[in-house]
């Protein structure tokens, strides 16, 4: 047998039992640290096209970026809160990045599953980073994804997939397209409206062109308040523009339609402002949406939809649907 063609056979015998080693994890998802490094996973996803070619793949993938990408790890900061971490990865492999809507998505892929991540900085404004908000989460084997990406080191990378576009309410705009923005997070879910309020708040070729008047409710439990010092210092660049609202459910209530009320700075006798003019954004766990406004749904295709609007807003019966959007 030709020396070229063994050598070939070696490889290709070596390919197949990696691959039969990674589907042998599958019913065991992140039990085995060692297999999850991504000196590993680099080493079966050489060729990152390898991703693109499974359908699975491709259906969480921006049409502009249909391959995933393994991106290194540039820095580990850690929040101030509850073992949460920003985690800023070198994106230039992934080209520019001014063709993505805000909110900009990625997906962490492990053992054929995926998780989402928002970024909490702009991609698309700043140069050839992502900055990933993550926290582990102890009720999940093994830490789960958000452990994995904590117990990376400088330098490792990460399989990432850019996701599509997010159409809300039938356009991909976020920025200069209501007049009063509200954005209601909880946890982790801050991520993709603080990135949102940046969207907005950065500094328009045109001043007069950009005047959304934002207010963010960040409900959380005690002091673990997460991305507290960034969202403080936006109110201190654009008091005029930007309030922040902190509500803490550990001392009180998990939040009532009269604080929303109070929020908006809408009174019962004052009308609400239509849906072009007010928008609502929530962003949090499944319980978390459900609690304020009713879970997102799944329609016939098993596409997700944002259901009926439900849980304290429904309360204010001048809102519509049409006020609300679903993360």
């Amino acid at each position: 047998m030709p020396r070229s063609l063994l050598t070939l056979l070696n490889i290709t015998v070596t390919l197949v039992a990696m691959l039969a080693m990674h589907t042998a994890t599958r019913s065991s998802f992140l039990k085995s640290s060692a297999f999850l490094r991504p000196s590993l996973l680099s080493s079966i996803f050489t060729n990152a096209n390898t991703f693109s070619s499974a359908p699975s793949f491709k259906k969480h993938a921006h049409a502009k970026h249909p391959t995933p990408y393994l991106l290194p790890l540039l820095s580990s900061r850690s929040t101030g809160t509850d073992n949460s971490k920003i985690l800023t990865f070198d994106s230039s492999q992934c080209g520019p990045l001014t063709d993505l809507s805000v909110p900009q998505g990625v997906k962490l892929i492990l053992n054929d599953k995926v998780k989402s991540y928002s970024p909490v900085n702009l991609p698309s404004y700043e140069s050839h980073t992502i900055e990933l908000l993550v926290k582990p989460y102890p009720s999940v084997p093994s830490g789960g994804f958000g452990k994995f990406l904590c117990d990376l080191n400088i330098g490792e990378t990460a399989p990432l997939i850019v996701k599509p576009d997010r159409q809300i309410h039938g356009s991909t705009n976020v920025t200069n397209r209501w007049k009063s923005l509200c954005l209601l997070g909880g946890g982790t879910g801050i991520a993709p409206l603080l990135q949102i309020a940046r969207a907005n708040l950065a500094n328009p070729q045109d001043p007069s062109s950009n005047k959304s008047q934002i207010t963010m409710v960040s409900v959380n439990r005690g002091d673990d308040i997460l991305m507290k010092e960034e969202i403080d210092a936006l109110t201190q660049e654009h008091p005029d523009r930007f309030k922040v609202l902190y509500l803490d459910t550990s001392i009180g209530s998990r939040g009532t339609s009269q604080f929303i009320r109070s929020a908006l700075n809408v009174t019962p006798n004052s009308p609400i402002p239509h849906d072009d003019e007010l928008m609502i954004l929530i962003c949090g766990s499944d319980g978390f949406v459900d609690y304020w406004a009713g879970g997102i749904v799944r329609d016939e295709s098993n596409k997700k939809v944002q259901g009926n609007l439900k849980g304290v807003l429904a309360e204010i019966e001048e809102l519509v649907p049409e006020h609300v959007y679903k993360f």
